[in-house]
C-alpha cells in the first residue's frame, strides 16, 4: 500500500492542531490541581474553574465549593449528570471561582467524607478540618475575596448533606449553602466517638446562613428530604428556600445545566445582598472541641452527643449538653472550658452571674479578662446560664425552663394545659413595678393561647428566679407520620424597658393515640435479635432495671414524665432500617431506667413510637401509641 507523504504530513499536522486546540480548550475550561494536605498527610486533588478575565487585573472573586456525592470525585459525579464543560459558561456569567473538592478518603473507598452509619466512620481524617485547610489554600493561591460573605457551598446527595453540615459548623466562614437532594442524616466523628447528625434538627446552626434545598419528586431520598424541609419550617427564623422538581435523584437532566445554574443564581444574589449577622447566635457541635465566631470550646467529651452554646452575646451565654436532638438528657461527666471571643477590655474585671440548672443556684463572682480581652469559664454539661457585666448592669432576663405543674414535662393534646415560664434574672435587681411583658407562640401554629401577652406573677429574691403568670394553652399538634419534628418549638419574647429578648425552647407532646398492646419487656431477656436491657431477665419491669419495650416485636422510642422513670439516665439504640442503600435513615429506640424507689404496682404511661421504612422511594413511616405498664407488679 502506497502512502502519499504529503497527505500523511497534512493529516498529522491537522491532528496536532486539533489536539492542541482541545488541550487549550480543556485548560481554559478547568484545571485539575493538587496540594500537600497536612490533614491527610498526602497530596489532595481538586478541580478549579477560573472566570473569564481572571488574571487580567487585580480583581478578586467570590468562591463556590462543590461537594460531590457517593462514588464521585473532583473530576466526576456520574449520578449528578454534571456537564463539566458547560459549567464554565456559568462561572464566566457569574464571575466566580468554582472549586470541586475530592471527598474520597482513600482510593479504594467509594464512600466519601468518612460519614455514614457507625461502621462507615473508619478513618481518623475529619472533613471539617480538611475543608478549613482547603479554603485556606485556595485563598492563598488564587485571587479570592477572603470573607464569609463571598464564600458558598453547593453539594449533591452525600455532598448535599455535607453542604448543610459544614455551613452550620462554620457559619463564620460560609454565608450560603445549597443542598441538592442531600442525604438526611449521618454519623460523624471518630471511629470510637461518633454522633448521629440529623439535618432536620440542626437548622439552629444555619440561622446566619442563606440556605436552599433542592428535592426531587420521585428520587430515593424525596420523602426524607421532605422531613428535612419540615425541620427548616419547624425551626423558623431562617433565610431559606425550598424547591421540588420533577424527576429522580440527580442535579440536572443529561446535557443541561439549568438546575446547577439555579443554585449558582441563588448564591450570586446572596453574594450581592448578604444577610446582616444576628447579634445573638447559638451553636450545636458534636466534637470535643470547636471554634465559631471567635469562641472556643474544649472538653473531655468521649461519647455520642452534642454540646450547645445558646444565645451567645457580649452580655453572656448558655452552655448545655444533649445525648441526642432535639430533646435529650445531658451528657455524663462532661467537663468543658469555654473561651469567649476577644470582645472585652483586656485585663479588666467583670461581674459574672452564674445560674446552675442542676441545683438552681445563682452565684456572683468577679472574673478578669485575659490580655487579649477574653473570658474563660470551666463548666460541666448539666446546664448553665452566664451573665457578664462591667459597670451598671441592667436586668438580664433569660429563659431557663417551663412548668406544667406536678413535675409534668409533656403537653397534653386537646386539653387545657396550665403553663408557666421560668426565667432567671442575671442582671441587676428587677423591681416589681418594672413592666415585663411575655408573648408566646409556636413555629408551627399548633398552640392556642388564651391571651396575647402575659406579665410576671412572682420574683424569688432580689436577683433570682422570675415566674410568669399562668398561661392557659391548648395543643392541637397531630402525631407525625414520618420523621419530621414531633415536638413543639416555642418562641418566647420577653420585653422589659427598651430590651426585647427572643428565646426558643422545645416541648414534647403527649398525643391522643390508641394504646399499643402485645408488649414484651427486655430487662436482660432476649426478645428479638439482641439484648439491650439490664435486669433479672424475667420480662417484668422492676425497680432499678434498664428496660426496652417492644410492641408486636417492634422496638419503641419512649416519652414519659413519670417521676419513677429516670429521664437523665435514658439511652438510645440507633439502627439503620433496610433501604436501597446501606445507610439511609436511622431509627431510635429507648433504653430507660426505672427508679430504685418505685412503689409496687405503680402504673406508668408512656407515649411510644416505632418506625418502618419503604424501599423505593425510601419513606420512613412512624406509628404512635400509648403504653400503660405496671412497674413492680405484686408477685402472685
Amino acid at each position: 500500500m502506497r502512502i502519499d507523504n504529503k497527505v500523511s504530513f497534512s493529516i498529522i499536522f491537522y491532528i496536532f492542531i486539533f489536539m492542541g486546540c482541545n488541550a487549550q480548550k480543556s485548560e481554559s475550561t478547568f484545571q485539575d490541581k493538587t496540594y500537600n494536605s497536612k490533614v491527610f498527610g498526602t497530596e489532595r486533588y481538586y478541580r478549579i474553574y477560573l472566570p473569564e478575565g481572571y488574571g487580567n487585573n487585580s480583581k478578586k472573586y467570590p468562591v463556590i465549593y462543590y461537594f460531590h456525592g457517593w462514588g464521585g470525585r473532583h473530576f466526576k459525579d456520574d449520578n449528578a449528570l454534571l456537564e463539566y464543560q458547560k459549567i464554565k459558561k456559568l462561572v464566566d456569567k457569574y464571575q466566580v471561582i468554582l472549586v470541586m473538592w475530592d471527598g474520597r478518603i482513600i482510593d479504594s473507598e467509594s464512600r466519601p467524607y468518612n460519614i455514614g452509619c457507625p461502621e462507615h466512620v473508619r478513618f481518623p481524617f475529619q472533613m471539617k478540618d480538611y475543608f478549613v485547610e482547603l479554603v485556606s489554600h485556595i485563598d492563598s493561591a488564587y485571587n479570592t475575596l477572603k470573607n464569609r460573605e463571598s464564600r458558598a457551598i453547593i453539594g449533591y446527595s452525600m455532598g448535599g448533606f455535607m453542604s448543610f453540615y459544614l455551613a452550620g459548623k462554620y457559619p463564620d466562614i460560609v454565608s450560603t449553602a445549597v443542598n441538592m437532594t442531600g442525604s438526611p442524616e449521618f454519623f460523624i466523628g471518630q471511629p470510637d466517638n461518633n454522633t448521629l447528625y440529623p439535618l432536620r434538627y440542626t437548622f439552629a446552626n444555619l440561622k446566619d446562613v442563606k440556605t436552599r434545598l433542592h428535592n426531587s419528586s420521585v428520587g430515593e431520598l424525596s420523602a426524607q428530604n421532605r422531613e428535612v424541609h419540615k425541620g427548616a419550617i419547624w425551626q423558623g427564623g431562617m433565610d431559606y428556600e425550598y424547591w421540588e422538581f420533577p424527576g429522580g435523584h440527580k442535579v440536572d437532566e443529561h446535557g443541561e445545566t439549568k438546575v446547577f445554574e439555579a443554585a449558582m443564581n441563588f448564591i450570586d444574589m446572596a453574594f450581592q445582598k448578604p444577610n446582616n449577622r444576628n447579634k445573638i447566635w447559638s451553636h450545636y457541635d458534636l466534637y470535643p472541641e470547636f471554634n465559631v465566631w471567635g469562641y472556643s470550646m474544649l472538653s473531655n467529651k468521649s461519647q455520642s452527643g452534642f454540646t450547645y452554646l445558646r444565645n451567645v452575646s457580649e452580655n453572656g451565654f448558655g452552655f448545655y449538653s444533649k445525648k441526642w436532638l432535639p430533646i435529650g438528657p445531658p451528657l455524663n461527666n462532661l467537663s468543658a472550658t469555654i473561651t469567649t471571643a476577644a470582645i472585652y477590655e483586656p485585663r479588666a474585671e467583670y461581674q459574672i452571674r452564674h445560674y446552675r440548672k442542676q441545683d438552681g443556684q445563682i452565684k456572683v463572682i468577679i472574673k478578669r479578662a485575659t490580655s487579649e480581652g477574653r473570658l474563660i469559664f470551666k463548666l460541666d454539661g448539666t446546664g448553665h446560664e452566664i451573665g457578664i457585666y462591667r459597670n451598671n448592669p441592667k436586668p438580664k432576663l433569660t429563659y431557663i425552663d417551663y412548668d406544667l405543674g406536678n413535675d409534668k414535662r409533656l403537653i397534653r393534646f386537646g386539653m387545657n394545659n396550665n403553663f408557666r415560664i421560668k426565667i432567671v434574672n442575671l442582671g441587676s435587681k428587677l423591681n416589681r413595678s418594672d413592666k415585663v411583658t411575655l408573648t408566646l407562640a409556636s413555629t408551627d401554629g399548633s398552640i392556642i393561647i388564651d391571651k396575647k401577652s402575659y406579665g410576671i406573677e412572682k420574683i424569688e429574691g432580689d436577683i433570682g428566679i422570675v415566674y410568669s403568670e399562668p398561661i392557659d394553652l391548648i395543643c392541637n399538634m397531630q402525631p407525625t407520620t414520618d420523621g419530621a419534628p414531633s415536638v413543639i418549638k416555642f418562641v418566647l419574647t420577653i420585653t422589659y424597658g427598651s430590651e426585647v429578648v427572643k428565646e426558643e425552647f422545645d416541648v414534647p407532646v403527649l398525643f391522643n393515640t390508641p394504646t399499643f398492646d402485645n408488649l414484651s419487656i427486655d430487662d436482660g431477656l432476649m426478645i428479638r435479635d439482641s439484648i439491650f436491657g439490664f435486669g433479672n431477665g424475667d420480662g417484668i419491669a422492676s425497680s432499678g432495671e434498664k428496660i426496652m419495650i417492644y410492641t408486636s416485636g417492634n422496638r419503641t422510642q419512649l416519652f414519659s414524665d413519670d417521676p419513677y422513670i429516670e429521664v437523665d439516665n435514658e439511652n438510645q439504640y440507633l439502627e439503620n432500617l433496610p433501604g436501597k442503600w446501606n445507610c439511609d435513615g436511622i431509627t431510635a429506640s429507648s433504653i430507660i431506667k426505672i427508679a430504685e424507689n418505685t412503689p409496687e404496682n405503680h402504673e406508668v404511661e408512656f407515649l411510644a413510637k416505632y418506625e418502618t421504612k419503604d424501599y423505593m422511594p425510601m419513606r420512613r413511616r412512624t406509628y404512635w401509641g400509648l403504653i400503660k405498664l405496671i412497674l413492680n407488679p405484686t408477685k402472685k
